[in-house]
């Protein structure tokens, strides 16, 4: 007889609460959890086919040396004591420039983070890449100059608003609101209501829309120009909210002036010019908001794109108000603040690239391996991600990985990445531990909720990613020997630890900078679990304006807080409202006078040198490849890399190229024929499948396939067509516009 045991889906950044039939230690059935505060029930088949998460062929049972050209079974101790000596010769020999950390954790939880970036600050570096800058790069640096810090992401308030914009966003297919399908079907049935698509394609999103606007690729700066220009023609902007919101606008708004709206729409853009009036009324006389996704982070002009849809904001006065555009509650900050005009912030040594939001590109990384500086990349741990199929350019990333002196992967499954490392350590999958996640994106009301075991660990020999990074901190030496007295007060109860855990630090006041990793280390054991302390460290450390939150929702203002709250998220396994936060949306803005910054003086030229004339220009494709590769495409047959076992996708025909059937007829293409497609890096052999949802003159082929589960390869690699340098300023990816040709097989 099985047991139904609440947890959260991990294969996409929602986490919807599910519910799962666990009989034997094995996870048997899958449905939404109807008892999660924010998903409600719902989830999609990603979170349905959960079990294939955790119990495929290729889970990790021990660790793995390569020796040669395989790998061999070592204990723990080996692997710790060897990987250990070899990144403490390399800090000495090269210095801390010469390592790395990639990852940290992937959507299911992000406390192995908290312990791996103080490992890479013990051994003297700063270079942590990120999935995070694979695609958001632009947005959070836009956000860093507008709101006064980059970890104030901002976030889209769908929910409460009148008319919802998707701008590239296929949130049928991709998700990434609550309850995503609803919404859309909420916003179609209800008149007063409008869902607005801007996508080439006619996306299974724009199917259920009010208004299309099928833009050509490419073309969103125009449009958006456009539309600021409509507004301003029209009077629409909000001059109250200016003024009490809003520094720098008069020195924004010349950028705007003489620019021909009606010849961009038309003639640029190649929409209807009384539609996009229309749709620019909506975005400034209703409770409106822009949802914005890849077809505007990974295309040409992503920095002045993501401005634009600031300014757009901020004159309509759809900033940190109810419906628009909001700054989220949060327990604990997405990552650091690392503005680049500060000396002290860090750069590649090949690239000079600077990390947005304490995080590096993956797109230099390759280069970053692949050169003769005495600082060059030398040392990698990489966790939680699989960078030899989800980022740009495998072919480089293989070279890459030839070249390091040492590589440590932390994985629950034995994938791409694992395959070329010299060293692999089995990880738990997150339905056999606890953690969390840092973007829980709710606001005023705080959601969150810690992922608890609902099952036994497969193996005896695997661990939380966390506790592995802390063994390597104390097999390099770097963690002192703590008194007996800490480990027993951890088992009394939180109150009683932490009155302990004070009285230590005051007697070794040199130690108050490693609390969280005596936290780690000491009530970590004590719980038996590493990702529980830094999670009770989390509430420790929390802002003044969470705690006023969390007792708003009636706990004490006193030292017994951090109890009783931890009590409570241990007793809602399915998620829980744990604060309330206080006061407006502007009081959480970083800037002096808690303003929305609108001038970015970096951008000035890029704007005004976004004209008709030059984007016309810019936009003409390459006689050799006149088509336009999105390489990865949002749909529930994909969930990047974390789903291995191609049965979750059995019956469903997913591993082709979309194609428009103007294309195909043009290129003598059936669907079901075979044909190649080539770009500046490569070329494979893919089935073509002509499609409704494809653009003119696009093919698309999703990513997260190339994956080799069982020895047998299936699928196309994307990332093998994709070059590190098809890139923009901030290193973001352009996946939405790599140029190809495709011809008949």
């Amino acid at each position: 007889m099985g047991e139904w045991r609440k947890s959260a889906c991990v294969l996409c950044a929602q986490g919807c609460g599910l519910e799962m039939l666990v009989e034997n230690n094995q996870i048997v059935k899958v449905r939404g959890d109807k008892d999660n505060p924010r998903s409600l029930g719902y989830c999609c088949r990603k979170g349905l086919s959960m079990a294939h998460h955790v119990h495929n062929d290729d889970r990790l049972t021990y660790p793995l040396k390569k020796i040669g050209d395989h790998h061999e079974r070592i204990s723990w101790e080996q692997a710790l004591n060897e990987i250990s000596q070899k990144m403490l010769a390399i800090k000495e020999k090269h210095g801390g420039k010469a390592i790395a950390y990639m990852g940290g954790g992937a959507l299911g939880g992000q406390m192995q983070v908290g312990v791996g970036l103080r490992l890479l600050s013990l051994l003297g570096s700063r270079y942590y890449y990120s999935s995070l800058a694979q695609e958001f790069s632009n947005s959070y640096w836009v956000d860093g100059r507008v709101t006064g810090k980059q970890s104030l992401v901002t976030m889209s308030d769908v929910h409460n608003a009148d008319t919802v914009v998707a701008w590239g966003w296929n949130g049928w297919m991709s998700h990434q609101e609550p309850r995503t399908r609803e919404l859309i079907l909420k916003l179609k049935k209800d008149p007063n209501k409008k869902l607005i698509v801007i996508d080439p394609r006619r996306s299974e999103t724009a199917e259920r829309s009010d208004i299309h606007l099928p833009i050509r690729p490419g073309t969103d700066s125009m449009l958006l120009k456009a539309i600021i220009r409509i507004i301003l023609d029209q009077g629409w902007e909000d001059q109250a909210f200016i003024a009490a919101h809003v520094n720098g606008w008069e020195e924004v708004k010349p950028l705007f002036e003489g620019f021909d709206a009606r010849r961009a729409v038309i003639e640029v853009c190649g929409l209807d010019y009384d539609t996009v009036v229309e749709v620019a009324r909506l975005l400034a006389q209703t409770k409106s908001c822009i949802h914005q996704d890849l077809g505007i982070y990974m295309n040409r002009n992503s920095s002045i794109n993501n401005y634009m849809l600031h300014i757009l904001r901020a004159i309509t006065g759809r900033f940190c108000v109810e419906g628009g555009q909001i700054l989220p509650a949060v327990l604990f900050l997405m990552g650091s603040d690392s503005d680049e005009r500060n000396p002290k912030t860090w750069r590649t040594v090949k690239t000079n690239m600077f990390p947005i939001l304490g995080t590096f590109p993956p797109a230099v990384f390759p280069e970053e391996v692949l050169n003769d500086h005495p600082d060059r990349l030398r040392a990698l741990i990489v966790s939680g991600c699989n960078p030899l199929r989800s980022y740009p350019d495998t072919q480089a990333y293989e070279k890459a990985f030839a070249e390091l002196e040492l590589s440590v992967c932390l994985e629950i499954v034995y994938n791409e990445t694992a395959r070329l490392s010299d060293y692999v350590l089995p990880c738990l999958s997150y339905p056999e531990s606890y953690d969390t996640v840092c973007f829980n994106y709710s606001y005023p009301d705080f959601y969150f909720q810690m992922k608890q075991p609902v099952m036994e660990p497969l193996s005896s020999e695997s661990r939380e990613g966390s506790r592995i990074i802390l063994d390597l901190i104390k097999a390099m030496g770097f963690l002192p020997v703590f008194p007996q007295s800490l480990y027993d007060t951890g088992k009394e109860g939180i109150s009683a630890y932490l009155g302990a855990l004070g009285t230590y630090v005051q007697e070794n006041p040199s130690y108050a900078k490693k609390i969280p990793l005596i936290m780690a280390e000491t009530l970590g054991t004590a719980l038996g679990s590493v990702n529980q302390a830094m999670i009770i460290g989390l509430l420790v450390s929390s802002s003044k304006a969470f705690k006023a939150g969390a007792v708003a929702m009636g706990y004490p203002a006193d030292f017994s807080m951090i109890e009783a709250i931890y009590k409570d998220i241990l007793a809602h396994p399915q998620g829980m409202i744990l604060a309330r936060f206080q006061g407006d949306n502007f009081s959480m803005l970083k800037t002096e006078d808690k303003k929305l910054a609108l001038k970015i003086d970096e951008l000035m030229k890029p704007m005004q040198e976004a004209s008709i004339e030059n984007e016309i220009e810019k936009l003409k494709m390459p006689d050799e490849f006149p088509l336009i590769l999105h390489s990865g495409l949002h749909h529930e047959t994909v969930a990047n890399t974390s789903l291995r076992n191609p049965e979750w996708n059995k019956g469903k025909r997913c591993m082709t190229m979309l194609m428009h059937d103007a294309d195909a007829a043009r290129l003598n293409l059936a669907d079901g024929d075979k044909a190649i497609i080539t770009t500046k890096a490569s070329s494979a052999e893919v089935e073509v499948e002509i499609s409704s949802y494809a653009a003119p003159n696009c093919v698309y082929i999703r990513h997260g396939q190339g994956l080799i589960y069982n020895g047998v390869k299936y699928g196309v690699n994307v990332n093998d067509l994709v070059l590190t340098t098809d890139r923009d300023e901030m290193c973001t990816p352009l996946h939405r516009r790599i140029p190809c040709r495709v011809e008949k097989a």
